[in-house]
């Protein structure tokens, strides 16, 4: 058995050595690099190809070989047929790029410096290599020298320092099994997408390698997750451009509300911000600040949900400089001030966003101003004026901040015109869509009166039934006081100024607003004013008399307009005013301009007597329905149309044209400017000149002891159809046809309130003498005249006929005349029994009557005829008694004294 002890020592050595060997294969095996391992699985050769076209595996082996800590890495390769699966473009670089900048990021995000723990939680998110950059994007490293020079980049990313995760590497979510192994990764919060593990290699030392189904999705840059995600719709309003700024932040921590949190908004709030206005951009970025920090936890770290719940209790600074308190609800729910987080942890290329069911305004609202809120309501051209005119204070104040010094304080409310009336109402190089440049067009100064009387000082939520309320515009002719503009509420419809509204009122921002079918129409100069209200007599007077631009250009005045009819109520007095040259006219029309602005709402119910231009007084007082004016030498009148306003003040329309004590309108004033020069002529050969005198010594032979003398004036036509030859011949006929033309009128009736100011009262089967009438000292029983009114009649607008009363037919002879026009003097004098009246224009000449031999016997024949019928009726009688008598029948029976 001895020989078996040299084979026993030869074969524990050979044992030995075989065990040796063995243990320093297995140590080999064990120090091999973990991209020495990716050489050993052919499904991953895309993977490895790529990390040496990207000039990656020099790196990855560098990490490994400087690891003094024993970490090792982890890799997470993609199948050839997950690289298969996609389109090699997307994962390459269009820049001119030898080290594939994009496609190195992308690969980098599938490897961890360290080696992942073999247990953590379900859900949990882990470093990689990736460090976003915009920098190393478009200005990549390049090993030796430059062959060009690199395109410059949109958005160079230099604020980022070469870090937009703060020199943090990307982060990765990876869900595990009950039992603690990696499934998936690259999921999401609630573990949905990613790539699924199907397989692992720890044959290396130094890491890690999982092999995946799919190639691994960067986290997308900010502006691609605003215009892509769902839920977060409201953010795709954004600019482009402002959405690439947004990008480049660097380590962002972001709470942003879902849609539905966006209904705790108003209506007009919501449609402003969803809208393509430039202000609507600015505040959804301010929206976007409030809900953002590039603070984080500090030291750029951005705050990931785990991160949060660790540093309870914390805040976090907005970007816009507020700070927010960062807690958690007893379901361990990360809160946002007030606002839950609904879903944690979406990865973005420079953070992180947390999607909450709330939004976070500092002052409770979003600070709309009223420019904001009018947008909103589609007034688009009224902003745009209002900021063309310069009047853009009036809607900019912010409501959480001090009004700015000068800038208006309010409330106001606003009158606003559609879009439609403002193109109406303005030329078109004015009506530019926004933004409207602030030049100094010559159309400036009337586009700013225009909207500053469309703005009332305070809150007007209810109008009376008539109005008027002081605006924003103070014209430089009211020294001083604000335009008024007219406001009325009938029967549910509102109107102010010259327009009616079609909506409101709607207050927002300390401002009540009232939205207009058309554009008010802004007061302008009285004689302009008059113009548009059809007071062409008013106008033409003072175009007349060279008042209109002293009118025109007076400050703070008050005129008594008289109206068309006024005017042709006066008859010859207004052609006499308008036809002549003298100063009367003028001073008519400054007895009716009051300095002062007397609006109705200014009067009170009793009298006040306020000196007129004219240096005589006119009283006014308030009624129930306008103003009444009042004289003293006039009856009251109210004004027919009140408070029609101008740029210097106010008319009222008055019925009436009033003579002041300055103005004298005689007899021979009327008779002047009347077409009867012949009649004239007539009076004066006849001896009758005195009726041109201002007073008579005369004896009143009327009723009530004073009387006034009308002339009858035939015109110049109507004395071609008389024959003058015989009047001419005899003084004693033409002065009793001068006499039928000269009536005395009873003054002592109560004035009548008549369309027409005539010099006598006008009334059928009235009755008056003339100075050929024998009641008056005349020599004809025929000298009475007698009016009658023709129903109907159209040849002349006063409708009367005047005759000789009792005066019948004669051939070729004329006792009646129709009443062509008419004039009254004033002012008349109270101190005479006979004073002068005025005129009445005839178209025919009245001859005096003669009546023939048979008229003038008419009362002999009247009693002839009398008789003759009383006898007639006498001689009746006797026969019909005659023959009664004659056949009367004697009594029956035998008489006394005869026989039987």
């Amino acid at each position: 058995m001895k020989w078996l002890g040299p084979w026993l020592w030869l074969g524990l050595l050979c044992l030995s050595a075989r065990h040796i060997h063995a243990g320093h294969s297995a140590e080999a095996a064990q120090t091999e690099n973990l991209i020495d391992v990716l050489n050993y699985h052919p499904e991953l050769s895309t993977f490895t190809h790529l990390l040496q076209r990207t000039r990656l595996l020099p790196t990855l082996n560098r990490i490994q070989e400087l690891d003094e800590e024993n970490t090792g890495i982890t890799i997470f390769a993609p199948t050839n047929e997950a690289f298969d699966a996609i389109f090699l473009g997307d994962v390459g670089s269009t820049l001119p790029d030898n080290v594939q900048a994009v496609l190195r990021q992308r690969l980098l995000y599938h490897v961890l410096n360290y080696t992942l723990p073999e247990e953590g939680q379900a859900l949990a998110l882990y470093e990689t290599l990736h460090l976003p950059s915009r920098k190393r994007l478009f200005e990549p490293t390049r090993p030796g020298p430059i062959p060009q020079r690199p395109q410059r980049p949109p958005e160079p990313g230099a604020e980022d320092h070469g870090g937009l995760l703060g020199n943090h590497g990307q982060y990765m979510r990876i869900q595990r099994n009950s039992l603690g192994h990696v499934v998936r990764v690259g999921v999401n919060a609630q573990g949905q997408g990613g790539a699924r593990c199907i397989g692992r290699d720890d044959r290396s030392h130094q890491g890690i390698l999982y092999v995946i189904d799919q190639v691994l999705d960067v986290p997308p840059p900010l502006d691609v997750f605003l215009k892509t995600h769902t839920n977060t719709s409201v953010f795709h309003h954004i600019h482009n451009e402002s959405m690439h700024k947004l990008a480049t932040i660097p380590h962002l921590t972001m709470f942003l509300p879902v849609d539905a949190a966006w209904q705790a908004l108003q209506p007009l709030e919501r449609a402003y911000l969803f809208s393509d206005w430039p202000q609507a951009m600015d505040d959804l970025l301010r929206i976007f600040g409030w809900h953002t920090s590039s603070v984080g936890l500090g030291h750029d770290m951005v705050g990931y949900a785990s991160l949060l719940r660790a540093a309870q209790p914390t805040r976090l600074t907005s970007i816009l400089g507020g700070e927010v308190n960062i807690s958690l609800t007893a379901q361990n729910q990360l809160q946002f001030g007030s606002a839950r987080v609904v879903e944690e942890d979406i990865l973005t290329e420079n953070g992180v966003v947390h999607l909450v069911d709330g939004l976070h305004l500092p002052f409770g609202d979003l600070g709309m101003t009223l420019e904001k809120y009018l947008l909103a309501l589609n007034a688009t051209k009224y902003v745009a004026l209002m900021k063309r005119a310069g009047l853009e204070h009036y809607m900019n104040q912010d409501p959480h901040e001090p009004p700015r010094a000068g800038a208006p304080t309010g409330p106001f409310t606003f009158l606003i015109p559609s879009n439609e009336a403002l193109e109406r109402y303005l030329p078109s190089s004015t009506t530019t869509h926004m933004p409207i440049p602030t030049d100094n067009d010559s159309d400036i100064p009337g586009l700013r009166e225009m909207l500053l009387y469309h703005i009332l000082p305070g809150t007007h939520r209810t109008f009376s039934r008539y109005g008027m309320l002081s605006t924003e515009l103070y014209p430089p002719g009211l020294q001083g006081q604000a335009q008024r503009i007219h406001t009325s509420a009938k029967g549910g419809r509102v109107s102010l100024g010259s327009t009616e509204v079609v909506h409101g009122p709607l207050h927002v921002a300390n401002a009540t607003l009232y939205f207009l079918s058309d554009v008010a129409r802004v007061p302008t100069d009285p004689v302009s004013t008059a113009t548009h209200a059809s007071l062409s007599r008013f106008v033409r007077a003072l175009s007349q008399s060279r008042n209109d631009m002293p009118v025109r250009n007076a400050s703070s005045m008050t005129y008594l307009v008289p109206s068309d009819e006024s005017f042709e109520a006066l008859g010859i007095v207004a052609k006499y005013l308008m036809q002549t040259k003298s100063r009367d006219l003028q001073h008519v029309l400054a007895y009716h301009a009051l300095p002062g602005l007397w609006y109705s709402d200014q009067l009170s119910a009793s009298w006040k007597t306020i000196p007129s231009w004219e240096n005589s007084a006119q009283s006014l007082r308030r009624e129930s329905h306008g103003v009444s004016v009042r004289s003293n030498a006039s009856e009251k009148l109210i004004a027919t149309h009140a408070d029609i306003l101008t740029n210097t003040g106010v008319l009222h329309v008055v019925p009436r044209l009033r003579m002041p004590p300055s103005v004298s309108i005689s007899l021979h004033k009327l008779a002047q400017v009347s077409p009867a020069r012949r009649m004239m002529q007539l009076i004066d050969e006849a001896g009758f000149h005195w009726v041109w005198n201002t007073t008579y010594h005369m004896e009143a032979k009327g009723d009530c002891g004073r009387q006034k003398v009308v002339l009858l004036l035939p015109s110049d036509e109507a004395f071609s159809r008389i024959n003058m030859t015989e009047y001419a011949r005899s003084p004693a006929l033409l002065e009793a046809l001068v006499a039928q033309h000269i009536l005395l009128v009873d003054d002592c009736d109560t004035p009548q309130n008549e369309q027409y100011d005539f010099p006598l009262s006008l009334k059928d089967e009235d009755q008056h003498p003339s100075l050929l009438d024998k009641s008056v000292g005349g020599t004809s029983r025929f000298g009475a005249l007698a009016l009658r009114h023709l129903e109907g009649s159209s040849d002349s607008h006063v409708g009367y006929v005047i005759g000789i009363k009792n005066a019948r037919h004669v051939h070729n002879r004329h006792h009646a005349a129709q009443i062509t026009d008419f004039g009254r003097v004033s002012p008349v004098t109270s101190s005479e029994n006979v004073v002068p009246g005025g005129i009445l224009l005839l178209d025919t000449v009245l001859e005096p009557y003669s009546p023939g031999w048979l008229r003038r016997w008419d009362r002999v024949w009247q009693i002839t005829l009398l008789l003759l019928v009383m006898y007639g009726v006498y001689e009746a009688y006797l026969y019909a008694r005659i023959r009664y008598e004659g056949y009367t029948r004697l009594q029956a029976g035998t008489l006394e004294g005869e026989e039987e």
